[in-house]
């Protein structure tokens, strides 16, 4: 098989003992292969050193070089500003805000979400995945340190998402059923969540 890979890397995949040309089958998918390129071309990576993605706007970040240790960060309007000493890169500190805020996003909203499905959770944590969240069967819930950086529609929608997954542990009718009673217009949401790198 085919697949196109964020970084327009294409992975082929030959069965074993078999004489296959790769030229010639990458000429039959030529077109596919264009098109799965447009598509990735459209994906937004949501966080890089110079510009993130907070709540789905794009927010540009600048250093400051400080001598004393433990300024840290700050957001002031649409721009993240990082404080940075010798000691401290940039990304470390970069990477340990957007984290927090997730943190506190995702323990607000699952908090409310439990209490309105009449739903109870173990832990919640962040960490660093290829998605943007799952749930165990332990009842522990799991995001994607990344989640702010959506827009808030579609953070919520995970976090929803992964609270019902406390109720039912699949992607069962009825699990489709209640999430659209929530999010009326869900498959949207699971289109715009395909812009969206997690990682």
């Amino acid at each position: 098989y085919l697949k196109v890979k964020p970084g327009f890397q294409l992975e082929v995949v030959l069965p074993r003992n078999r004489n296959i040309h790769v030229e010639s089958i990458l000429k039959k998918k030529h077109i596919w292969i264009e098109k799965k390129i447009k598509e990735i071309s459209k994906v937004k990576k949501v966080f890089d050193n110079d510009t993130v993605q907070y709540k789905g706007d794009p927010v540009k970040v600048k250093v400051y070089t400080v001598k004393k240790p433990g300024k840290g960060l700050r957001l002031y309007k649409k721009v993240i500003l990082v404080y940075e000493d010798s000691k401290r890169k940039k990304e470390e500190v970069l990477r340990d805000f957007i984290t927090r805020q997730t943190l506190d996003y995702v323990q607000e909203k699952a908090k409310r979400f439990a209490k309105e499905l009449q739903l109870s959770y173990n832990t919640i944590s962040t960490k660093e995945m290829k998605k943007w969240g799952y749930c165990n069967r332990n009842g522990k819930l799991f995001f994607n340190w990344r989640l702010i950086c959506l827009p808030e529609r579609l953070a919520d929608y995970i976090v929803f998402h992964e609270i019902l997954h406390l109720k039912h542990f699949n992607h069962s009718k009825q699990f489709k059923k209640d999430m659209t009673k929530y999010f009326i217009d869900s498959k949207e949401v699971e289109i715009m969540l395909k812009n969206y790198l997690p990682y």
